[in-house]
């Protein structure tokens, strides 16, 4: 399978696939991808192989695209992408399926099997956003009508996840790809230390630095120094230099997680930007989400819109109400929130039974 290099959602769902597939006698599983999601991957048992594809961007602090450096990348990866397609092939020779998530040279892999995931569907915007408008027509309409047309001529299958529900039916397009948790709930709980009444609250991924006065962290701090039953875990880095003041005994910095779903699944609520991995866990395990918006990521904007418009979580406007009135929110605080199966299962039977 190969797992694009542009964030690690797509290597999360490759480590989802492959844990799978490797506990299942007579098969083999190599995850072919780039360097740095290699090296991720690996840590895990898993048989990887490095390359050089996927598409690289440029983002700025506040997580927007920075459009030119990124059209500049893009000219100097363009000559790797042959290359890349090449290695596929010669990779691929004794396999019997080539998953692809998601990278547009390699769609088709000629002589394997062709599965690609995308999650890359267009969504209804204001017709004054031009900016929007304009990322779907570019971007997402013609991976659509690629698969279909692909599909059509019998090139290669498509497994399109969404988080929509009135939009899964379970043939065409599926729910999200999350990992297997590996321990229970009440266990990760019961290890962190946390009693009955208090509340997890999980961190995940670099600040954007747009809270107004300062840095996020410093407003975790001032949460939980307020909030005694609140308890913050941040998996991104240790204790920031900025922070100098000693630390709330509910406010921990975990560094790299390597189970990090199992403590998704034991939080009551989810602070992250709005990468489709971290989101796709957190709806299949039914914990809600306060998703930062960065106006000019056009793809990360689109899923913080749907995190919103369908229930799942919030936008982030100040973030410290936020936090506080998204965990006493009856729903959000009960986890009523729109269910959906785990695209995993789906994918499972189509690999396996087709």
């Amino acid at each position: 399978m190969s797992p694009t290099n542009e964030g690690f959602g797509h290597a999360q769902r490759a480590e989802a696939i492959a844990s799978r597939l490797v506990g299942l006698k007579g098969i083999e599983c190599l995850v072919f991808s780039d360097r740095v999601r290699a090296k991720y991957l690996s840590k895990l048992n898993l048989k990887c192989k490095s390359s050089l594809h996927g598409i690289n961007y440029v983002y700025r602090r506040n997580g927007d695209l920075n459009t030119l450096p990124t059209f500049f990348r893009l000219i100097l990866d363009l000559p790797y992408f042959p290359l890349d397609f090449l290695r596929a092939v010669t990779l691929s020779r004794g396999y019997d399926v080539f998953v692809n998530d998601y990278n547009p040279h390699l769609t088709i892999v000629p002589g394997v099997r062709t599965i690609n995931i995308s999650h890359y569907l267009p969504y209804k915007y204001r017709w004054s956003d031009l900016r929007m408008n304009f990322y779907s027509t570019l971007v997402e309409r013609p991976i659509v009508y690629g698969e279909r047309l692909r599909s059509l001529l019998r090139l290669s299958e498509s497994f399109v996840m969404d988080i929509r529900p009135e939009l899964v039916d379970y043939e065409k397009v599926f729910p999200p790809i999350a990992r297997d948790v590996t321990r229970p709930k009440s266990q990760v709980r019961r290890e962190l230390g946390l009693h009955r009444r208090d509340k997890l609250v999980m961190v995940t991924g670099r600040p954007y630095h747009n809270e107004k006065g300062g840095n996020e962290y410093q407003t975790y701090r001032k949460i939980a120094h307020e909030h005694p039953d609140l308890h913050f875990l941040i998996g991104f880095e240790s204790n920031p230099s900025k922070l100098d003041e000693k630390m709330s005994e509910n406010l921990r910095f975990t560094g790299y997680i390597k189970d990090i779903q199992n403590y998704i699944n034991a939080s009551d609520l989810i602070i992250t930007r709005a990468g489709f991995g971290t989101i796709s866990e957190a709806v299949v395990y039914g914990v809600p989400l306060l998703v930062f918006l960065a106006k000019e990521h056009m793809e990360k904007r689109k899923n913080a819109l749907m995190v919103q418009d369908y229930g799942y979580g919030k936008i982030v406007e100040n973030l410290k109400d936020d936090v506080v009135h998204t965990l006493e929110e009856t729903d959000y605080r009960n986890h009523d929130l729109p269910k959906l199966g785990n695209g995993l299962d789906y994918l499972m039977r189509k690999l396996l039974h087709e």
